[in-house]
């Protein structure tokens, strides 16, 4: 069976995903001229041995069902003509579980460059501060961290005190829960991508290194026996620079 299989929809972009192990391998996009690029590196998780099926393939949907460790997972990829990216997840476990979902590593630029002038904005009014697990969650207003107004991560990661020189890694508290909401909303101004992302969960775990970021929802606990369904969406377009209103400095050149 191919292990690799590709979604394309009107716009040209083009989603290839690993029927290994659910991973997204590649997503080429137009930049604001129409020049595609590859705006995703490798993603977090390791590549598990697993039993996999794939029942479904067109051009625009894939259907996967995987086996590991106890857990019967389903998957159901979609790209429509909008740029969205439809994950459908259903995971039922025979032993006691925790699951967590391929995290694909974006850089919007498309290449190996710093992801320091994307801007970020995140619908979240609490965090955990990074590696403190276990603590009560902190208020955003007045910190680096509040990015319920767009700013470059770069400029956050700067100010005094912030203590994560090398990247943002922390678990952010989302409002609304329980709804299919826009969560997060990243620019890169360089080449006007802009990423959306669409939630149900809880929290939010947001990593970013010297030329990637990650957008991992919070993983998933099972009991024997029970079932467990997730909805993700990712959606790819461009912005208008002069809208994105910014109040930091940002770096615009490529």
């Amino acid at each position: 069976m191919d292990l690799v299989h590709t979604l394309r929809n009107g716009r040209g972009m083009r989603v290839t995903i690993s029927a290994r192990d659910a991973s997204l391998l590649s997503w080429w996009a137009p930049d604001r001229y129409g020049r595609m690029a590859d705006v995703l590196a490798v993603p977090m998780r390791a590549s598990l041995p697993m039993d996999c099926l794939c029942d479904v393939v067109s051009d625009t949907s894939l259907l996967l069902r995987l086996q590991r460790d106890g857990v019967a997972e389903r998957l159901r990829y979609r790209l429509d003509d909008e740029g969205c990216l439809h994950i459908d997840y259903e995971a039922t476990a025979l032993n006691r579980a925790r699951i967590t979902l391929p995290v694909p590593a974006f850089n919007l630029r498309g290449h190996e460059i710093s992801v320091g002038d994307h801007i970020l904005s995140l619908s979240a009014d609490r965090y955990f501060p990074c590696k403190a697990a276990g603590t009560m969650p902190l208020d955003v207003a007045g910190t680096a961290f509040d990015f319920r107004q767009p700013a470059p991560i770069a400029a956050r990661l700067a100010w005094p005190g912030t203590r994560c020189a090398a990247g943002l890694d922390h678990v952010f508290c989302l409002a609304r829960i329980g709804e299919l909401r826009e969560v997060v909303k990243i620019v890169d101004p360089a080449s006007g991508r802009v990423l959306r992302f669409f939630s149900c969960g809880r929290q939010l775990h947001v990593q970013t290194d010297a030329s990637r970021f990650f957008l991992a929802p919070a993983a998933l606990d099972l009991l024997p026996g029970h079932t467990v369904r997730q909805t993700l969406v990712y959606r790819l377009g461009v912005a208008d620079i002069d809208a994105l209103g910014i109040s930091e400095k940002i770096n615009q050149e490529t």
